[in-house]
């Protein structure tokens, strides 16, 4: 009974150094305090005000040197923030080295990328006042995906709210550059709506060539208004010339392809055609100069010529997609490469003679 009794006495004794446990997980210990809201300083965060933000404006923050280790650093660690963003992939940090966190790798439409962390409720003390919202936020993505401790792909648009923070550096998937996170995560929305509920709408060209018995593709974007995420647009086409069909492909975060084909007796002229975007009984729309043509003339001296551009963004793609168009360059596709600018396309057009 005495060896026993002193077991437990040992027991109680490291568990005033240690972060409360359930059987067979483990808790974290860097910044721990601070990671969890058990510090001296987190009573005066302002929970009722959180500020929305970008991962941009949050990589851009300097980062302190050295990191305090139960302190909070003033004004990134006593700010809850909002991001209206993606959720690339995520994975439970087990193991030896793990903290029985979710790691959540969140990327915005430029590439940039930084992580937001759930800690286990198992591992939040009672006096904090995060508690409850980390245990709302664990159940709620526990609701939408089976956590393993292997990374999963998710790319599904989220808005995320939470305690901003500095992490030390140790080689984390998706980290920013500054190592800033959201840690704990307080709440997680997966398919927002955008604030407001209103958008506009978008598209790679103003203007397109057709020739008779052609083809062209035309990419389609809905842009929330007052920041979030697109909400879901239906598509559709109207006013086409006699000899042109389209077909919408939809994608994810509103965006479409509208793709168009010419049968071989198609008028010549420039016609309008609308494309329109509607959703929760909101519609906007845009006109698209159709430029038609007859089937060309079969030569063997018939030469393309073609461009490639980079872009830093979406918008920047579609913003000098416009301007080319204009000068009779047609988008033959467009893709995302990793680092900066972040965005390539390739137009042709036929060589004039």
């Amino acid at each position: 009974m005495r060896k026993i009794a002193t077991i437990v006495s040992v027991l109680l004794v490291l568990g005033c150094f240690c972060a409360p446990v359930s059987f067979g997980q483990r808790c974290g210990v860097e910044r721990w305090a601070v990671k969890t809201g058990t510090d001296g300083g987190a009573g005066l965060i302002d929970l009722a005000n959180p500020q929305t933000s970008t991962i941009a404006d949050l990589s851009a923050l300097a980062q302190p040197n050295p990191l305090p280790a139960d302190n909070r650093f003033n004004p990134t660690e006593n700010t809850v923030f909002v991001l209206n963003t993606t959720l690339t992939d995520f994975k439970l940090e087990s193991g030896s080295h793990g903290d029985s966190d979710y790691h959540l790798v969140l990327m915005d439409d430029q590439g940039n990328t930084m992580v937001a962390e759930i800690p286990s409720p198992d591992c939040v003390g009672n006096g904090s006042p995060f508690k409850a919202q980390i245990a709302n936020a664990r159940a709620k993505f526990d609701a939408q995906f089976n956590v393993t401790s292997s990374f999963q792909t998710a790319n599904v648009p989220v808005q995320v709210t939470g305690v901003g923070f500095f992490d030390f550096f140790h080689n984390q998937h998706g980290a920013a550059p500054n190592v800033v996170e959201l840690h704990p995560v307080l709440d997680i929305q997966f398919n927002p709506q955008p604030i407001g509920g209103d958008f506009t709408l978008s598209s790679s060209t103003t203007a397109v060539h057709l020739h008779g018995g052609g083809s062209s593709t035309i990419n389609l974007a809905a842009v929330p208004v007052g920041g979030g995420n697109a909400p879901n647009v239906s598509f559709a086409v109207s006013t086409l010339p006699t000899g042109v069909t389209s077909h919408i492909t939809p994608g994810n975060n509103g965006k479409a392809v509208l793709s168009l084909s010419a049968t071989s007796n198609v008028p010549n002229g420039t016609f309008p055609m609308i494309v329109t975007g509607t959703s929760a009984g909101k519609a906007h729309s845009q006109t698209i100069a159709l430029n038609l043509s007859g089937v060309p003339e079969p030569s063997d001296n018939l030469q393309w010529e073609y461009k490639t551009i980079s872009a830093v963004s979406e918008v920047d793609v579609i913003n000098q997609a416009n301007q080319l168009g204009l000068q009779d360059w047609e988008m033959v596709s467009v893709v995302r490469v990793s680092g900066s600018p972040g965005w390539r396309a390739f137009f042709k057009r036929a060589k004039k003679d």
